[in-house]
């Protein structure tokens, strides 16, 4: 019996020996410049694919607005024909004297050029120019709108991502400390047990908890490498070449603005909101575009003509020419155009109405998870104090040999848990005013 005891004494020592120190990020890579948080959001903006994106899209959408501009202004246009006939027309004239030979004469050449160059000035379309401009202008707007939302969609994924770093950084720290402790607690344990003190199982709880700590540690180091990774894809930066390390603080402060306020802020800014009130502007503009079509079009020509080699020649004619173009009748088709506008109005109001409904859903989901991370931090700050105190009394008495090793190692897992608690709480505040102002539609660089 006492030499299995023995053998599984030396496997534990081993199993310490395996599960030692693993060197996270912030041990063995070399400090490279900082990084606030500010600096990060700018560089994952100018960087972004998505940025770049949105940027092209904007530009389109305005490249669209001045090409409608355009359809009101005059158009040069001019066409030129050159015909060639198999042979000269000629005209045919009745036989009037006998013996009369001449019977016609030509009326042309076999070769014809035409040309005519106008200049049309629209006058009037029933409003169809005004309300196809009206709509790329909307249409600008949304694409700006779209800029904005994808802009802070990147801002909060930076916000989650360098908060990511920042409390798995605090998390390895905190299990540096738990092994730290833990074989400070082992060595007590082993001279205890060499004395005579304790039982051999109570040291086997102390090197068991050891080695268990060491494999939390190894996860929380890979848990730090891989927030670096989802940090460093943002930022589109190597992560083995350009070394980095972070200069923002957990500091926290209390968020002001009650739940009201941010509602109202979110109905005058959300993305969402401001994209279906302008569906249903275009959807309005559509019922008007939709009505022209009851109207004439009326456009002022102005033409020089040039013809040569034809019957009637002209070097330069300029002539001026008031056009009226005018569907009398075709069936309804204009009718039910106009129909099917109105009802493309009713769905795009329903949805403006839904989406408002949802933002503030979504609002007052984020304001509570605010405050629930926020009261969580008042009470995992005083825990840490009771848990550190606690760990403190406990390790005394143990050394006065008048509790056990389990009481340690629950003080120590106690105090490990309510400093887990406590960053993360900070961390996760963070994040959580950032989706609240995104909610809101006004989440912005911390540098503007």
């Amino acid at each position: 019996m006492k030499n299995q005891s023995s053998t599984v004494f030396s496997l534990l020592l081993g199993a310490l020996l395996v599960f030692g120190p693993v060197n996270g990020r912030s041990e063995d890579a070399p400090a490279g410049p900082g990084l606030s948080l500010g600096q990060a959001v700018a560089t994952v903006l100018e960087r972004s694919p998505l940025s770049e994106a949105a940027e092209a899209g904007l530009a389109a959408a305005e490249q669209g607005r001045l090409s409608a501009r355009g359809e009101f202004l005059p158009k040069l246009k001019t066409r030129m024909d050159y015909t060639l006939l198999d042979e000269a027309p000629m005209v045919e004239l009745p036989l009037v004297l006998p013996g009369s030979g001449a019977r016609g004469f030509p009326a042309g050449e076999d070769k014809t050029l035409a040309s005519r160059t106008t200049l049309e000035q629209p006058v009037f379309t029933g409003l169809a120019l005004l309300s196809q401009y009206r709509l790329a202008d909307l249409e600008r707007q949304e694409a700006e709108i779209s800029r904005r939302d994808t802009l802070q969609g990147l801002i909060l994924e930076t916000h989650e991502a360098y908060y990511g770093v920042l409390t798995a950084e605090k998390v390895l720290g905190v299990a540096d400390q738990a092994v730290a402790q833990l074989e400070s607690h082992a060595e007590v344990a082993r001279q205890f047990f060499d004395n005579g003190m304790i039982p051999k199982n109570d040291l086997l709880k102390s090197l068991v908890s050891l080695a268990d700590t060491r494999r939390r540690r190894i996860e929380a180091a890979h848990g730090l490498e891989l927030a670096w990774a989802r940090l460093y894809t943002l930022l589109r930066m190597n992560q083995d070449r350009e070394p980095l390390r972070l200069t923002q603080e957990l500091a926290w402060s209390l968020y002001d603005k009650s739940l009201e306020e941010c509602t109202t802020l979110a109905l005058s800014h959300h993305p969402g909101v401001l994209l279906t009130r302008l569906a249903v502007d275009r959807a309005d503009k559509g019922v008007t575009l939709a009505r022209s079509g009851y109207f004439p079009k009326i456009a002022l020509v102005g033409a020089l003509d040039h013809q040569q080699g034809g019957f009637v020649e002209t070097e330069h004619q300029l002539s001026a020419t008031v056009h009226a173009d005018w569907t009398v009748w075709e069936w309804g088709s204009n009718h039910y155009k106009v129909q099917q506008s109105k009802s493309r109005m009713l769905m795009a109001r329903a949805r403006h109405t839904q989406e408002v409904d949802t933002v503030k859903l979504r609002v007052r989901a984020s304001y509570l998870e605010l405050k629930e991370w926020q009261e969580s931090i008042e009470v995992a700050g005083t825990s840490i104090e009771q848990a550190e105190e606690n760990y403190r009394i406990t390790v005394e008495q143990y050394r006065e040999n008048v509790t056990t090793s389990t009481e340690v190692l629950d003080a120590q897992t106690l105090q490990a848990q309510a400093k887990v608690n406590y960053f993360t709480a900070l961390s996760n505040y963070h994040i959580a005013r950032a989706r609240l102002e995104k909610a809101m539609g006004i989440l912005q660089s911390p540098e503007s």
